[in-house]
C-alpha cells in the first residue's frame, strides 16, 4: 500500500532531468522555436520589395497581308535604398507605328533613375516595410522567451506538487510501518498479560487511521506524477509514461536559499530584458517608424526621372555632351488638395504610438511590482519553512524519546499515538512548506522575465 518494495530500486529523476526532456521535444517548446523563423520569412518577405524586376512585352500585328506594327519593350527595375534604377530596350516597327513610338530600326536602349524628393524621400512604404519586419523579429524572439518561461514555471510548479506529495507520502508510510510494527508488538503484550486488550483496540485503530492516510497520500502521489508526465515527450511526439520506480530529487533548506542581492539583480534584470517590455519596446519603434512614414506621405509627391539613351546594344559613345543631347527627362507632381486620407491616417498613427507608450509605462510598474510581491511570498515561505523545520525536529525529538518511555513501559499507546499525530502532521505541513517555497522561487524568477533554467 505504500512505497515501492525495498527491492525494487528507486531512481532519482532531478528537475534538470525533466527541463532536459521538456526542452527538447515538449510540443509548445518546438512551437516556440519556430517562432524566430517565421520573423524571417517575414522579413525576407519585406525584402522582397527591394529584388529586381524583368519584364518583357512583346505584340505583333499582321492582316490582311499588312504589317500594322511588331513591337518589342523589355524592362529591368532595380529598386534602390532611395528611388530606383531602370534599364529598358525597345524596338517598334511596322506601317501603323506612331512617330511617338518610333524607334531606330536596331532598336532604343534606355538606361536612367527616378528619384522621389517630395514624398518618399526619405522614407517609403517599402523602407517601412522592411523595418517593421525587423523589429517584428524582437517581438517574436520575446515571445519565444515568453511562451518557454511559462511552459519551464508550470513543469517546475508541477515538479514540485509531485515533490511533495512524495513527502507526505514518505510520512505517511514511515508512520504507517510504525503502527503497524506497534499493533504487533502490543498484541503480542496482550497475549502475555503486560497490555491490555483495549490497548490492542487502540494500536489496531490508530494503524487503520493510518492505511486510510496511506492509501489518499498515495494516490496524490500517483496523480501528482500523471500531472507531470504531461510534460514529457519522446523525440516521435509521444507521450511518456513516468517510471513507476521514479521519485523526485531530494533537496536541502540550504540549496533553495537566494542571495540577499538577487532582489535587486531581478528586479534590474525584469526592467530591462522582461519579454513583456521587449515586445512592447519593438511595437513602439514599429509605430514610431508608421508615424515618421505617414508623415512622409503629407508631402507632395514629387519624382524626377532622368535616362540617357542610345541607339541599339552596340558601343555607348560617352563624348562631351552626351546627358545633353541622348536623354529623355521629366518629373511628375502630384498632391491631393485636402490631405484628409494622409492627415486621418497620420493622426491614426501618433493616437497608436501615445497608446502603447502608455501601456509601456504601466507595463513596466506591473512587472516591477509582479517582482516585489513574488520575492515577499518567498521570504515569507522562507520563514515558515525554517521555523516549521524547527518544529518538525522538535516534534520527532519527542516522539523517539516517547518510543523510548514505551519501551520502558512508562508511557501508553494512547500518548504515542498523539505524539506520532503531531509529527505527521508536522511533516505533512513541512514538504507543504518546502514545496511552496521553492514553487515561490521559480514564480520570482519567471516574474523577472527569466525562466527557471537560470534559477542557481
Amino acid at each position: 500500500m505504500g512505497l515501492p518494495a525495498g527491492a525494487q530500486v528507486l531512481k532519482e529523476f532531478p528537475l534538470s532531468a525533466v527541463y532536459s526532456i521538456v526542452m527538447e521535444n515538449h510540443p509548445v517548446a518546438r512551437q516556440a522555436s519556430m517562432l524566430p523563423d517565421q520573423a524571417k520569412a517575414e522579413i525576407r518577405a519585406a525584402r522582397g520589395s527591394f529584388d529586381p524586376k524583368l519584364s518583357v512585352f512583346f505584340d505583333e500585328k499582321d492582316f490582311d497581308g499588312k504589317k500594322y506594327w511588331n513591337r518589342l519593350d523589355g524592362m529591368l527595375k532595380v529598386p534602390a535604398w532611395i528611388g530606383d534604377f531602370k534599364g529598358s530596350f525597345e524596338r517598334n516597327r511596322g506601317n501603323y507605328i506612331s512617330a511617338y513610338d518610333n524607334t531606330p530600326l536596331s532598336g532604343l536602349l534606355t538606361a536612367g533613375y527616378s528619384l522621389p524628393i517630395g514624398a518618399g524621400l526619405l522614407i517609403d512604404e517599402r523602407r517601412s516595410t522592411l523595418r517593421q519586419a525587423r523589429e517584428l523579429s524582437k517581438i517574436n524572439a520575446a515571445e519565444q522567451v515568453k511562451v518557454i518561461n511559462k511552459l519551464l514555471l508550470q513543469v517546475a510548479v508541477d515538479y514540485w506538487n509531485w515533490y511533495q506529495a512524495y513527502r507526505q507520502l514518505t510520512f505517511v508510510n514511515e508512520a504507517y510501518q510504525l503502527a503497524d510494527i506497534r499493533f504487533e508488538a502490543v498484541k503480542e503484550m496482550s497475549r502475555q498479560g503486560s497490555q491490555s486488550a483495549l490497548d490492542t483496540v487502540e494500536a489496531y485503530s490508530n494503524l487503520l487511521t493510518r492505511n486510510v492516510q496511506l492509501i489518499q497520500s498515495r494516490v496524490e502521489y500517483l496523480n501528482a506524477g500523471l500531472l507531470l508526465a504531461n510534460h514529457l515527450w519522446d523525440p516521435d511526439s509521444q507521450p511518456v509514461v513516468l517510471d513507476t520506480l521514479a521519485i523526485p530529487q531530494r533537496i536541502s533548506s540550504e540549496s533553495l536559499r537566494l542571495d540577499n542581492n538577487t532582489l535587486d539583480s531581478l528586479r534590474t534584470y525584469a526592467l530591462e530584458n522582461h519579454p513583456e517590455l521587449i515586445k512592447l519596446g519593438a511595437k513602439i519603434n514599429q509605430l514610431e517608424i508608421e508615424k515618421r512614414f505617414r508623415a512622409e506621405m503629407l508631402k507632395p509627391n514629387l519624382t524626377l526621372e532622368y535616362n540617357f539613351l542610345q541607339s541599339g546594344v552596340g558601343n555607348v559613345s560617352m563624348n562631351n555632351g552626351f546627358f545633353m543631347s541622348n536623354y529623355k527627362a521629366g518629373f511628375q507632381f502630384e498632391m491631393p488638395l485636402f490631405l484628409r486620407k494622409e492627415r486621418g491616417k497620420y493622426q491614426g498613427a501618433k493616437i497608436k504610438l501615445s497608446l502603447a507608450e502608455l501601456e509601456q509605462i504601466n507595463t513596466r510598474r506591473l512587472v516591477e511590482t509582479e517582482v516585489l510581491t513574488r520575492y515577499n511570498e518567498l521570504k515569507n515561505f522562507e520563514q515558515l519553512f525554517s521555523i516549521q523545520s524547527l518544529t518538525y525536529d522538535a516534534l520527532k525529538t519527542m516522539v523517539v524519546g516517547e518510543q523510548e518511555k514505551f519501551r520502558n513501559g512508562e508511557s501508553s499507546v494512547f500518548v504515542i499515538n498523539a505524539r506520532e499525530t503531531k509529527l505527521i502532521e508536522a511533516g505533512m505541513k513541512l514538504a507543504d512548506f518546502e514545496s511552496k517555497y521553492a514553487k515561490s522561487i521559480a514564480y520570482l524568477y519567471w516574474a523577472s522575465g527569466q525562466n527557471t533554467l537560470n534559477i542557481p
